[in-house]
């Protein structure tokens, strides 16, 4: 698997940043084919996931999964958190030339100094499903968050419907928003606009630089009883860093 993963690393590492409405990238069949099945072969039960405030999506993390786990399910649970952390650092080295955009909006001119030696919480991934309506209005995600992604993941026993929404990018009339606080309605309308619609397609990753202009969200459509699955990783400042460099407004 070590392999795979260097392939995974350095398919990342090639893959063009596209910095329309803001830095992102996308890569198809993320996952080497074995892995990939492997996750529908010992994909949790509903009773197994935790219910969000993400229209009703259930969560676990994959430590999690790896810890209540034995034999060859325990051994898929730990090489999938190996694959999603070493697959979130080469995300995060992928999107670095960018960080300014994050930052200096949030910190200032002396971003830089003021994060260095700050630390990252990057070393484990969540999984989630979901179903019925989705519809998750434009926003960023909290300051915390330096990079995020996701992988979908098509449910093969319960196929969703077209159209095949994944996430809209939208474009910013100017206006930056610095938390996951909700954005009135009316700001919303008036200054953000959809750009790129990045669609669903099993195995594929999305990932983001998350600064004050990285407005994105789900448009309004109904999966009816039907699954979709994602596979989530992404770099947090750790608790330490975070206190030292975000006024309190944002932590």
């Amino acid at each position: 698997m070590n392999e795979a993963v260097i392939e995974i690393e350095q398919r990342i590492a090639r893959t063009r940043i596209q910095v329309r409405p803001f830095p992102h990238i996308v890569i198809d069949d993320l996952l080497p084919l074995r892995l990939r099945r492997q996750v529908d072969q010992y994909w949790p039960n509903a009773s197994r996931l935790a219910s969000s405030n993400f229209f009703r999506r259930g969560e676990l993390l994959v430590s999690s999964l790896a810890q209540t786990s034995d034999g060859d399910e325990q051994t898929f649970w730990r090489t999938l958190r190996a694959v999603s952390v070493r697959s979130n650092r080469a995300v995060r080295a992928r999107l670095q030339r960018h960080f300014a955009d994050k930052f200096r909006p949030l910190i200032g001119p002396g971003w830089r100094r003021a994060l260095n030696g700050g630390g990252y919480l990057d070393n484990d991934a969540m999984l989630a499903d979901y179903s019925g309506v989705v519809d998750l209005v434009p926003h960023v995600d909290h300051a915390r968050v330096v990079v995020n992604g996701f992988v979908y993941l098509d449910d093969p026993d319960q196929p969703t419907p077209d159209p095949r929404r994944g996430t809209m990018l939208y474009h910013s009339n100017g206006f930056a928003w610095p938390s996951n606080k909700v954005i009135p309605k009316a700001i919303r309308d008036r200054f953000l606009r959809e750009a790129v619609d990045i669609g669903w397609r099993d195995n594929r990753l999305l990932a983001y630089l998350n600064g004050p202009w990285s407005f994105h969200g789900v448009p309004r459509h109904d999966l009816g009883t039907a699954r979709r699955r994602l596979l989530m990783f992404g770099s947090l400042l750790d608790q330490e860093t975070m206190v030292q460099v975000y006024d309190t407004e944002l932590q």
